[in-house]
């Protein structure tokens, strides 16, 4: 391996050769595992060209915070702390990441103002680091992969309950009485609820009895990760619940139908509710999650980062906490994604019909799909 050499002009401030420095950059960025490790950095989730995290510099512990872009066409390493925006002060190269880790790893570095460690010394860091070359291969590229793929799908794992069984999608529509009738009485088709596994719980003392279940998977559609009730009876309350120890901010309704359909179209639709995921499918629309509320959850946007999503395009409930809504995932979004809304005439998805939805709604996801 080829180490560079710094070339410095002879002038009071020190310059470099950005050539030199974007071909160092390329080559840290190549072993960027080990150079987290030499970090002392260890819980991240990698892509295929950006690593997520939360940030090691001002020591944060928002997972998401980071992205760190190790494979691109341009300039290699270019990063974002996306809460506190660390790269204003270190500046967004690879080099000015492992300034900004040094300078909290070696002088507590919290804040603007702080003391940091210089250019020349991350510089330095970086070429300490790389004369170990021999030593950084010898992880084979297959087994870096199948580590990579190991750590990511852990990572965005719901931590799971000690007291909590794994209920098989077997042992699910078993209990279940499908299709719901609360929700063919709300014009959903008996196709779409079976497919859906929405059904009532009719077994007493049974957490979910006397409400329509729908039933949450993980993202291989293997196991119930948790369900979400509504009261078929009007005096029972509250009309909603889930189940209990279901995390509904990590988890996105319909993600092991819609994964595959988000990952060809380069698309993701996001909606507040799982009706309203039903409607678009039975509009022949495919790729659409449901966030269970009106806040876009970090694990969520997890989730939304490994669909190979870069458009979302939200459709929100027509009220004041569907326009909150929206304006979060916007907020949230905006700097990886190109976001798009939809607002709409009735009060959610759910109460349109299909041929609203061809009219109406079609039209404008087709053209935000070839923006």
């Amino acid at each position: 391996m080829t180490i560079l050499t710094t070339k410095m002009k002879t002038h009071k401030s020190r310059s470099y050769d950005q050539t030199e420095l974007k071909e160092l950059s390329d080559i840290v960025c190549d072993n960027i595992e080990d150079l987290f490790e030499s970090l002392e950095i260890y819980e991240y989730k990698m892509l295929d060209k950006m690593i997520i995290t939360s940030c090691p510099i001002h020591g944060g512990d928002n997972q998401s915070a980071l992205n760190l872009y190790y494979q691109g066409d341009n300039y290699r390493g270019n990063w974002k702390c996306r809460t506190h925006q660390c790269e204003e002060v270190f500046k967004s190269s690879i080099i000015g990441f492992v300034r900004g880790c040094l300078s909290r790893n070696q002088l507590d570095w919290e804040k603007p103002g702080d003391q940091v460690v210089s250019f020349k010394e991350a510089l330095d860091f970086c070429k300490k680091f790389l004369k170990k070359g021999a030593k950084l291969q010898k992880v084979s590229k297959k087994e870096k992969e199948k580590i990579q793929f190991v750590n990511t799908v852990n990572y965005i794992k719901p931590t799971p309950t000690l007291s909590k069984k794994v209920i098989t999608r077997n042992n699910v529509t078993k209990s279940l009485s499908i299709p719901s009738s609360y929700y063919l009485s709300r014009n959903y088709s008996a196709e779409i609820l079976t497919k859906y596994d929405v059904g009532e719980c009719l077994s007493k003392g049974k957490e979910m009895y006397n409400r329509a279940v729908v039933p949450i998977y993980d993202i291989d559609h293997h196991s119930m990760v948790g369900c979400s009730g509504r009261s078929i009876m009007d005096d029972v309350k509250p009309k909603w619940k889930h189940s209990t120890g279901f995390r509904a901010e990590e988890t996105l309704y319909n993600y092991w139908y819609a994964k595959d359909f988000i990952k060809k179209s380069g698309v993701v639709i996001v909606v507040e509710s799982p009706g309203n995921v039903w409607r678009l499918e039975e509009s022949g629309i495919h790729n659409s999650v449901a966030i269970f509320g009106c806040n876009l959850g970090d694990k969520q946007k997890m989730l939304l980062d490994i669909s190979g999503a870069m458009t979302i395009i939200t459709i929100m409930d027509n009220d004041d906490a569907g326009k909150k809504a929206a304006a979060q995932i916007q907020k949230k979004c905006e700097r990886t994604y190109n976001i798009k809304n939809i607002d709409i005439g009735y009060s959610d998805i759910g109460e349109m019909t299909i041929e609203q939805i061809n009219t109406e709604i079609k039209p404008l996801i087709e053209r935000y799909e070839l923006c």
